[in-house]
């Protein structure tokens, strides 16, 4: 009779609402219900605004969206990397220099030359937060600060930058005038880059263990999970994606210097945790990065559109969606924790 009693209690006890237990398990619904309520608002202020600027929001959204894709990893095992602006300058800058040198003439060089920097500098900050043990915070913060203190180097850019004589025709064309299936190359290499990134954390078998160092490092070195490679890989795949955003920039803008996406490294961790990524590792998914990076371009391109004239309420719209995207994935968890308890009958 007291086992009965216990159990009614306990269902009682159980959260009631299915919706608000499939949102927690898939928290990218909600996201995207945000992201569609943004873009309706903002189409009935400005009429035909989806349609003349959704190829802008792909555009821009493409870089950023790279390293957030990066940024994945990085964050799944509980880490951060603060320095992937820094290296997408840096990488960019290299590469350029040496196109501008004649030491690259095409576009394949100039895009494994990038991801080639960037996995280097990544692997780098991997090494020091594994086998070193210090703070990655520490470690991605200095890494930032001497990458792009090493662009207007003698021995790279000077005081020049990298500019759109430094490039050949067939690069400077190459992202943003060649096609297919109605997008540019630059919009294709974010497709291919999330996709890759989303079936290797998925289907494969360090991909599984990312997700474990992340959600219980003790458990994962007991199962024989070689934690460090974990660590190291994820910082190189976070780099190699900062290397290739760096020349992805180039083919874009053209220029790089040592201000280049000075502050973008922001817009890169809004963007994972806008797509319910947890900062504190364990868990998160590709999907949820490319909508909250769409969110992010999209919030860029309609504040000029809306006639506000102060950039800062650009950022401050960011602010407010990145607070209420943290509680909201808070109390998810809780939610869903809960729930797990309960159905423990504890």
């Amino acid at each position: 009779m007291g086992e009965i009693q216990t159990e009614t209690v306990a269902s009682s006890r159980r959260a009631p609402s299915g919706v608000v237990s499939m949102l927690a398990r898939r928290r990218e619904i909600l996201l995207l219900g945000v992201l569609l309520a943004l873009l309706t608002g903002v189409s009935l202020r400005v009429p035909g605004y989806l349609r003349n600027n959704y190829m802008n929001i792909l555009k821009g959204g493409s870089i950023n969206m790279v390293m957030a894709a990066g940024m994945l990893p990085v964050l799944l095992i509980g880490s951060i990397d603060i320095s992937v602006a820094s290296t997408l300058a840096f990488s960019g800058a290299v590469a350029g220099m040496l196109m501008r040198d004649g030491y690259i003439v095409s576009t394949i060089g100039m895009v494994l030359t990038g991801i080639a920097i960037g996995g280097a500098i990544g692997a780098l900050n991997g090494v020091l937060v594994a086998y070193g043990r210090v703070l990655p915070i520490i470690v991605t913060l200095g890494m930032g600060y001497v990458t792009r203190a090493m662009i207007p180097m003698d021995w790279l850019l000077g005081l020049n930058k990298i500019a759109r004589i430094n490039l050949t025709d067939s690069f400077k064309v190459f992202f943003l005038d060649h096609y297919r299936l109605g997008l540019p190359y630059l919009v294709w290499f974010a497709v291919v880059v999330t996709l890759l990134t989303g079936l290797f954390l998925r289907f494969t078998r360090i991909g599984r263990r990312v997700y474990a160092v992340g959600s219980n490092e003790s458990a994962a070195l007991v199962r024989g999970v070689h934690t460090g490679g974990i660590k190291t890989l994820a910082h190189a795949i976070c780099g190699a994606a900062s290397g290739l955003a760096g020349v992805m920039w180039l083919g874009y803008y053209n220029s790089v210097e040592k201000t280049t996406a000075s502050g973008d490294e922001m817009y890169v961790i809004a963007a994972c945790v806008l797509g319910g990524v947890a900062v504190t590792g364990g868990y998160g998914k590709i999907t949820g990065v490319v909508i909250g990076a769409l969110m992010i371009a999209m919030i860029n391109s309609a504040i000029p559109q809306l006639n506000v004239g102060n950039s800062m309420i650009t950022e401050f719209v960011k602010g407010l969606l990145l607070l209420a995207a943290i509680l909201l994935n808070a109390g998810l968890r809780r939610f869903a924790r809960r729930r797990e308890l309960l159905g423990r009958r504890v």
